[in-house]
């Protein structure tokens, strides 16, 4: 039973004192029971839990003494148990559905209590009330520390195993660690096909807002899938697709705004996983087509030309500065372009134009006036140079 109103201590003090350590003890078997998530904890989580209930006896013992609205931190036995449970991996879920739990049941037995004292009910009433906005504040505060603390331990772990991940790949990207590592490490077989990719973030987001997405999309196109963060804002990863097709649709990925990505070649082995990689950094620094993704098949003569592009400005005015200079070089060059792309035929060279065979004629006539030479469509040299011109500095180009 209740004690008198006239006592000091605040009804819920009263309360708490009836029920003392070992109501707690009991409340904690109770959460135990009530929340399965509990249950996927490790072996001696229900020790632990039972010390961080009975921990918080004191601490709202001592909130209800105090001035209202006052703070109150986390006990550390609780703080422990956040932190056991969020090394686990357990969920946080089932923490924050053990203090709601709880929550409901201190209350079930405080209104309990006050029904059977001797207060004057409105008296009572007003317990009620200023015990409801205490208990709601310190609840409030103890979930909130306990949501904080879980995701700092969380955050920590998760970098732990990133950064275990990211040495191992640059190990086997250096050649100093091998596809069993890759495979004993990471469980990603190295014996397959690969294609890599780099992902990025222009808005500087986290890591988890540029993988995850990019993840998710190319779910539907992977046996099997790594990805590492490279940096703040970038992740690095590879896939095994799940058919030869599957790579013409990276082109067109469907990507959230401000999230790019690029694609190496499909490669294969040990080697391909690290030969696709490079394509897809050295993909990431060029201008990909038009609203697409880069993929290094589709800019890979732009790469090349990125590696020396003096020479190759050199070598494309050497075979066309005339036509370059020409006041009718736009028309002139994509009619000798596809001119080779068709064996030098006229006359399908002519149907992709729009144009009369004759006109097709008249027109190579000319450029070879220009150039000061014969048009050969199996010119290897002059092919090069019409693949790579599109990918000069516009003053060539």
């Amino acid at each position: 039973m209740a004690r008198d109103a006239g006592l000091a201590a605040p009804p819920f003090v009263v309360w708490l004192d009836e029920v003392g350590v070992g109501g707690f003890a009991d409340l904690a078997d109770e959460l135990w029971s009530q929340v399965p998530a509990l249950h996927s904890s490790p072996p001696g989580a229900r020790d632990v839990l039972r010390s961080s209930v009975v921990s918080h006896f004191a601490v709202l013992r001592a909130s209800f003494l105090g001035e209202p609205h006052q703070a109150v931190t986390l006990p550390s036995a609780a703080r422990e148990f956040v932190e056991y449970m969020a090394l686990a991996d357990a969920s946080l879920s089932g923490i924050l559905r053990s203090y709601e739990i709880g929550h409901a049941s201190i209350w079930r037995g405080y209104t309990r209590f006050l029904r059977e004292s001797s207060l004057p009910h409105a008296l009572r009433a007003d317990e009620l009330e200023a015990g409801s906005i205490r208990m709601f504040e310190y609840m409030q505060a103890m979930t909130s520390e306990t949501v904080v603390a879980f995701n700092q331990v969380r955050i920590s772990v998760m970098q732990e195993r990133d950064s275990r991940r990211g040495e191992i790949v640059k190990g086997v990207l250096a050649g100093s660690l091998d596809a069993t590592n890759l495979l004993e490490g990471l469980g990603y077989r190295a014996d397959d096909t690969h294609i890599g990719y780099v992902a990025w973030s222009v808005a500087e987001s986290g890591v988890g807002e540029v993988g995850e997405p990019v993840r998710r999309r190319i779910a539907a196109l992977a046996r099997q899938h790594l990805a590492v963060p490279a940096g703040v804002a970038s992740v690095h990863g590879w896939f095994t697709p799940i058919s030869v097709s599957a790579y013409g649709r990276l082109r067109d990925l469907e990507l959230p705004p401000g999230v790019g990505v690029a694609f190496g070649a499909p490669r294969t082995g040990i080697e391909g996983f690290r030969h696709t990689h490079d394509e897809a950094q050295l993909s990431a620094r060029v201008t990909p087509p038009v609203n697409r993704h880069a993929c290094f098949p589709d800019v890979a003569v732009e790469i090349l030309v990125a590696q020396r592009d003096d020479l190759a400005r050199r070598f494309v005015e050497d075979r066309l500065g005339p036509l370059l200079a020409h006041e009718s070089r736009d028309r002139m060059l994509a009619t000798l372009q596809h001119f080779v792309e068709t064996s030098g035929s006229p006359s399908r060279c002519g149907r992709r134009l729009g144009l009369h065979a004759n006109t097709v004629t008249q027109r190579i006539r000319r450029i070879e006036e220009i150039l000061g030479h014969p048009i050969d469509p199996e010119d290897l040299s002059l092919r090069v140079a019409l693949a790579v011109r599109p990918a000069l500095p516009s003053e060539t180009n």
